[in-house]
């Protein structure tokens, strides 16, 4: 199929086939579409009535006991360091997994009753055995869960690059995603393998991207829209996704019908994928999979070491604050000091010694950064307290310190930890 032939199906043919929508799909329409919001109703109801149990019994089975005090800074974590939009884009994408798991079978019932209403040439259908399908669906849900969190770990670094790729490769893997998962349904009646399929449309980025844009754009605009109202949890903001794309997932799939009946030829005539070929795909997939679990495993792991720090008192000893005047020159411009120093008190009340490693400190005094200081580690043992005098000298910014009778207010000071290379965890001890 030329890039033209593509354009036109994509952009016309698929959405104008709606017109061909008889009675016998309007029926199989008005079931999918009733299932979906049944399911995606059950299922957010469900998170949001037994929010707190369901959390419990998680942590019950994948952490100890001493891991549940913390599963809130933790949660807070991978959703603070995450992009909105790659998050709107998780939730939309994984929208699509649930209804491929609970309503799969009406899917393919309204798919095959359009494809024989619209009177497609496609032949008999040659259903695959349903053990058969059942090792497609997985191997599709494990390239799913790979590529989701290779997206998740890029996003964690807080740089410019990395957030941009993240964004990049979510809006690309929800786009690709939504485009197989509604055309696929055609070609399996027709004895076409995912592996041929992935094959086949892989020199197809074109017609994959724009499918995909077409039908995902109204979540997405939505998606953009309730992110912005922060009365609303993640599970709110979830149903509410999950419902407008159903919406579109229903209209979808006559659409991806269309465009597979008219992509049947060339699937049909593409070579099955090679042996050798496969078994670098499952290892690599494979790869992927065992790192990305062990690396997110690394990480939770540190921060449950370093949030230990989110339960000592932190407070800064005025009493300790020592200063020497500016030289004439310094005040002139408008400094009012030339050194400072104070002591910031930290005190474990818990039963456990806690470690606070080489870090940094960030200094602000009302929303302006002072300066930046480098933290040597130290222990502070169970129910004890330790010092750390911070001084500050002409490497800092100590000009925008200008007035003598707010010294002591609008302080803030902030412990940057390494939770893994390049990847930060604040935390706010003064404020």
């Amino acid at each position: 199929m030329k890039i033209s032939q593509q354009l036109i199906e994509t952009l016309y043919g698929a959405p104008t086939s709606l017109k061909s929508i008889k009675r016998s799909t309007i029926n199989w329409m008005v079931i999918y579409f009733c299932s979906g919001v049944l399911v995606f109703s059950l299922f957010i109801w469900t998170l949001l009535s037994h929010e707190i149990t369901i959390k419990n019994l998680i942590l019950d089975y994948f952490f100890p006991d001493s891991w549940h005090s913390i599963s809130e800074q933790l949660v807070n974590f991978f959703y603070e360091k995450q992009t909105k939009t790659v998050l709107g884009n998780l939730i939309l994408s994984g929208s699509l997994v649930v209804a491929s798991v609970f309503l799969f079978p009406i899917k393919e019932k309204f798919s095959a009753a359009f494809e024989k209403d619209a009177k497609y040439p496609n032949g008999p259908s040659q259903e695959f055995p349903l053990s058969y399908q059942a090792v497609e669906e997985t191997r599709l849900f494990l390239l799913y869960i790979a590529a989701q969190s290779v997206i998740l770990w890029i996003g964690y670094y807080p740089y410019i690059w990395a957030k941009a790729t993240a964004i990049t490769l979510s809006y690309l893997f929800l786009f690709y995603s939504f485009s197989l998962d509604i055309i696929s349904p055609t070609l399996q009646r027709h004895r076409i393998t995912y592996a041929v399929i992935l094959k086949a449309l892989f020199n197809k980025p074109l017609l994959l991207i724009l499918f995909g844009l077409i039908f995902s754009l109204p979540g997405l605009i939505t998606s953009k829209i309730i992110f912005n109202f922060d009365t609303l949890t993640l599970i709110e903001v979830a149903g509410i996704l999950f419902l407008v794309n159903l919406i579109f997932l229903t209209l979808a799939i006559p659409a991806g019908t269309h465009l597979a009946s008219h992509l049947l030829p060339v699937m049909r005539t593409t070579p099955p994928v090679s042996a050798k070929t496969s078994r670098i795909g499952y290892t690599a997939l494979a790869v992927i999979l065992m790192t990305s679990l062990f690396l997110h495993g690394q990480l939770i792991r540190s921060l449950h070491h370093k949030s230990q720090l989110l339960k000592a008192e932190y407070a800064i000893d005025w009493s300790s604050i020592d200063y020497k005047l500016p030289s004439f020159s310094q005040l002139l411009g408008g400094q009012a000091f030339s050194q400072l120093s104070f002591d910031i008190e930290i005190n474990n009340p818990t039963a456990y010694d806690i470690v606070i490693e080489q870090s940094q400190i960030q200094i602000e005094q009302n929303a302006l950064t002072i300066a930046t200081v480098d933290l040597n580690g130290f222990s502070v043992p169970s129910k004890e307290s330790h010092k750390v005098t911070i001084q500050l000298d002409s490497n800092s910014n100590l000009g925008k310190i200008n007035q003598l009778d707010n010294l002591t207010q609008g302080w803030r000071v902030d412990i940057y930890l390494q939770v893994w290379p390049g990847i930060p965890l604040i935390l706010n001890v003064v404020n």
